[in-house]
């Protein structure tokens, strides 16, 4: 499973992998006495409806970032070679640009500051590249799933990267292109698109700083820019639940149900009723986020890891294969059930599934899968 220098640019708390379009309630729970209006106008956290955070643009260069990119980059090149200069500016002979999955920054915040993460690195990038010539977009790539150890949180996944076109053909731009994969789903942001998930990383930032005056701020502005992204209305909700505002955190999570069912909410409501002694209704979202995570191969992946170092290697075996079934290409699957079946001392499905495993994966891990094939011919 990769991913370990992407942003987590979703919701806060318990969150879960939101499957299918339809809003689901339980029969007779009723719509929420707050309006979407009300949740966004501040008034029940004592904030001024006409606050906003500064101004801000992603992109922006100043003259200090003209003259870096003069001195590292020389005017008149092609596309290509211009963003081989401005990566290895950014990356090795000119900023060493640091990755800091926390650090959302703007292109000229993460000029001086030399450290970023993957929205950071990307609104740098494009900032140079625009001001060199280069016709360079954001590109939204969805990741796979990842749970925490206790198995109690699922982080639904967004990366942000730049996408370049050249005269023949396109070039991804990633902080992390080793742990790329053009098989994941992407899309392209519009400069807008990308200012309001900007606006949801600040959000959840400040909240976690404990400063709910401008997480309120960032992510209204998140949603004025695209009021139907259900991940935003979740995060809103987890706002006011840590002011204690449990009706409008009700409220903004029926609202992220209602446009996307967000799994998020389902499990953040469950424990949202749970507190309110509802326990009727926590069981109701509780089994649906059940439903998604079985539903998910990332999750059953994440099972098959916790039987396998418990070594009940049946169950971890059952997991893997039905994961397999719902998400055939991804290679961690099955080096996953190689390990198990060598475990049950089955060594020729083991060194099956080690082949598998090469045949999906990138280079790097095919050399490692090769070497554990050749391993086990010596046996």
């Amino acid at each position: 499973m990769n991913g370990k220098r992407w942003t987590y640019a979703l919701a806060v708390a318990a969150l879960a992998l939101a499957v299918g379009a339809c809003a689901a309630q339980p029969p007779g729970v009723q719509a929420p006495a707050i309006s979407h209006a009300e949740l966004l106008r501040g008034d029940r956290l004592g904030i001024s409806r006409d606050a906003a955070p500064p101004p801000v643009s992603l992109t922006a260069v100043n003259e200090d970032m003209r003259a870096f990119l003069r001195q590292h980059v020389p005017a008149g090149l092609g596309p290509t070679r211009t963003i081989e200069l401005i990566l290895q500016a950014l990356l090795q002979d000119g900023l060493q640009l640091r990755y800091d999955n926390f650090r959302t920054f703007t292109a000229e915040e993460a000029f001086y500051q030399r450290e970023g993460n993957c929205m950071s690195f990307t609104n740098l990038f494009v900032a140079l590249a625009r001001e060199a010539g280069v016709n360079a977009r954001y590109q939204e790539v969805e990741i796979p799933p990842s749970w925490t150890a206790d198995g109690d949180t699922w982080r639904y996944n967004l990366h942000i990267n730049a996408l370049v076109k050249l005269p023949v053909g396109e070039q991804v731009v990633d902080f992390n292109l080793e742990d790329y994969d053009r098989d994941y789903k992407r899309r392209l942001l519009s400069d807008e698109d990308a200012l309001a998930r900007y606006h949801n990383n600040m959000g959840v930032h400040w909240m976690e700083q404990g400063d709910h005056e401008r997480a309120f701020l960032h992510l209204r502005s998140a949603l004025v820019l695209r009021p139907r992204t259900a991940h935003v209305w979740t995060n809103l909700g987890t706002l006011y639940r840590r002011q204690g505002d449990l009706e409008a955190a009700e409220a903004g999570y029926l609202r992220a149900i209602a446009l996307a069912d967000d799994a998020a909410a389902n499990s953040n409501l469950a424990r949202l009723y749970a507190q309110l002694g509802e326990q009727e209704l926590s069981a109701w979202y509780r089994d649906r986020v059940q439903l998604f995570r079985r539903r998910n191969p990332y999750y059953l992946f994440h099972l098959a890891e916790e039987a396998y170092a418990r070594a009940d290697y049946g169950s971890a075996r059952n997991f893997l294969l039905t994961a397999i079934r719902k998400e055939p290409g991804e290679h961690e699957f099955y080096r996953l059930l190689g390990l198990t079946y060598l475990r049950q001392g089955n060594l020729p499905a083991a060194e099956s599934q080690f082949e598998l495993a090469a045949r999906h994966a990138d280079v790097e891990h095919q050399a490692r899968y090769r070497n554990k094939l050749d391993l086990l011919a010596t046996r």
